[in-house]
């Protein structure tokens, strides 16, 4: 058996997080424990207590790496080819952070302990998105004067169908994931695109 000190924080909040996503959030510490080669005890001494090591294993980041993709702001390639890829980047995201959100829950994590420190982030990732739409509007790639309107609206549809596909189980739509993904790019970028004769700033052309 590997001494306690030499499986990392790392290693232990990996295999912890895998085994509350395979079995279930009830997993007993000594299966984790089991696949790391130490004993139930020592992680306790590591964390302090179950609830906590659930919450460093499971509890969503602070900031999720597709909303610093976003700050990076718009290149020139096609709307569609640039929307595409921020829009499976976030469903990637909630396809990772729902459940383990669900898990925590169903552990009996009160929920302001979940979203410690994090009530802000629905802020910062619609601000995200704005800003990115902002830019685009500044280099003539797409047209809008309501900005954090449009972000609600992208981010909203996507979460909506993370939550109902793996929270609710509900599907209703005969569309599948990623072909809703597909629809859902196609029609922001045809209500985003420039009016015909305008050009960069949305100047009429002379």
């Amino acid at each position: 058996m590997a001494r306690p000190r030499l499986v990392t924080d790392e290693q232990i909040l990996t295999t912890m997080r895998a085994c509350v996503l395979e079995r279930g959030a009830n997993v007993s510490l000594d299966v984790v424990a089991e696949r790391l080669g130490v004993t139930s005890p020592a992680l306790l001494k590591r964390f302090g207590t179950r609830q906590e090591l659930m919450l460093k294993a499971l509890q969503p980041p602070d900031a999720p790496q597709w909303m610093a993709d976003f700050d990076r702001g718009p290149d020139e390639r096609p709307l569609d080819v640039q929307l595409g890829e921020h829009v499976e980047r976030i469903w990637l995201a909630f396809e990772s952070v729902i459940p383990c959100v669900s898990a925590l829950r169903e552990s009996g994590v009160p929920h302001e302990k979940i979203f410690e420190g994090k009530r802000n982030a629905p802020v910062h990732a619609i601000r995200a998105i704005s800003r990115w739409l902002e830019k685009a509007c500044e280099q003539g790639l797409i047209e809008t004067e309501a900005p954090e309107s449009v972000a609600t609206a992208l981010l909203g549809a996507i979460q909506t169908r993370a939550f109902t596909s793996h929270v609710a189980k509900v599907h209703y739509s005969t569309r599948s994931n990623r072909e809703y993904l597909g629809d859902l790019v196609q029609l922001f970028t045809r209500a985003l695109a420039p009016t015909k004769g305008k050009r960069r700033g949305h100047k009429e052309v002379a």
